[in-house]
């Protein structure tokens, strides 16, 4: 890997490593982990099938360092999976809604939990010094998020909500290609 943060890959490219542009800002000696742990990460976030062989080539050490170091980063629950990006909106016509949900504090837990099992939803955050929970979810119609909807106003303990479409995506995420 170069300074700059990219990384070469197969086919003699090169692309830069969003963990590396990430951590570039953060005093290394902190980190939990040394440049070569940081190197394989990156090879791994852009391809997890790539082999420890080939990432031990393209970082000229042996294939057993390589091994050796994804092992302890996983054992230390370092990197914590790894995984097929689908992008979805290639298979879908899917509409990605962020929610905003305002409820009484003593249901807050109990709305998430209820939420969070919905499939349609992506991610579930608590935002902070509110009781408000702010979602992500992927909807296949605007009938499905209507649905849903409903169901939100039928909850005890949710005051308000607000539902916003998104139309466009700047930065797509990678998991789910919206």
């Amino acid at each position: 890997m170069t300074e700059d943060s990219t990384v070469k890959k197969s086919d003699g490219k090169n692309y830069e490593c969003d963990l590396s542009v990430r951590w570039s800002k953060i005093d290394s000696s902190i980190l939990p982990f040394d440049e070569l742990d940081k190197e394989i990460m990156c090879f791994l976030r852009y391809n997890a099938r790539m082999s420890n062989a080939e990432i031990a080539k393209m970082l000229n050490t042996s294939e057993a360092t390589v091994r050796r170091r994804i092992n302890e980063l996983v054992r230390r629950r370092i990197i914590t999976g790894f995984s097929a990006l689908v992008d979805l909106h290639s298979i879908e016509n899917s509409i990605k809604v962020c929610i905003r949900i305002d409820t009484e504090s003593d249901k807050l837990d109990e709305i998430a939990n209820e939420i969070a099992e919905n499939p349609n939803v992506l991610s579930l955050y608590r935002r902070r010094g509110q009781n408000q929970l702010l979602l992500q979810g992927l909807f296949l119609n605007l009938e499905s998020i209507q649905e849903f909807e409903d169901l939100l106003t039928t909850k005890p303990g949710v005051i308000k909500y607000d539902t916003m479409v998104v139309s466009k995506a700047f930065k797509k995420d990678p998991w789910v290609g919206i």
